[in-house]
């Protein structure tokens, strides 16, 4: 896998550091550390956060630094990825192999600081009846992601908007079937629930599709 290499560098670098290294308080020197921790990340999430499709990788940038942290906490625990979950295991060594919890609070702030992409998917590179569908369906979704797709960090709820429709379709089948949102997991487990709502497979593409095209 191509993402072999930057696992042994994460490894590598990860060596170095104290597992117990604590947070700096001096947020400057936390933002210049996560820069050159996610050096080793960018191979699959792109240089800008943006995220690489032919990766299976999602987009960072835009995303809150709280959102990133208990992200990477998850993987780091178990709460996220695993056997069942193709492309989320990954992700588990991965997170293991940053370092300690400050280590994870570096790469989060840094990448807090990363403007979103401004080329979302547009309306015409899409069939307007699907685009169509995922807005109606994507109302009961709003209230939590912002009918912009903006996110809500006081309800920790993600930024959607241009984000890759084939990754958000992915980890909305995986809420579906329980792959995600397991026990531990207060955020996941809501939207385990909420999941359940959309009735097929043609719905949650639909979704994923509507939010991805938002600006």
């Amino acid at each position: 896998m191509r993402c072999a290499f930057f696992t042994a560098a994460l490894l590598t670098l990860a060596g170095c550091n104290n597992s117990n290294e604590p947070v700096d308080a001096d947020a400057d020197t936390a933002i210049a550390r996560g820069e050159a921790r996610y050096v080793t990340c960018q191979g699959c999430h792109g240089n800008d956060g943006e995220g690489l499709a032919g990766m299976n990788a999602p987009r960072l940038a835009g995303l809150s630094a709280d959102y990133i942290e208990r992200q990477l906490m998850n993987y780091r625990s178990g709460i996220r990825g695993g056997p069942d979950d193709f492309y989320g295991v990954a992700m588990n060594g991965r997170a293991k192999a940053l370092g300690g919890d400050g280590a994870v609070h570096d790469v989060a702030v840094y990448l807090a600081t990363l403007p979103e992409p401004s080329a979302p998917l547009s309306a015409d590179e899409a069939d307007a009846q699907v685009l169509a569908l995922g807005a109606s369906l994507y109302e009961t979704c709003a209230a939590c992601h912002g009918a912009a797709g903006e996110g809500n960090e006081a309800l920790k709820a993600p930024a959607l908007a241009g984000t890759d429709p084939a990754y958000l379709a992915r980890q909305l089948n995986n809420f579906r079937s329980g792959v995600r949102g397991r026990e531990g997991d207060p955020e996941g487990e809501q939207m385990r629930a909420a999941a359940q709502v959309l009735p097929d497979e043609a719905a949650v593409e639909a979704v994923a599709l509507h939010a991805a095209s938002l600006r």
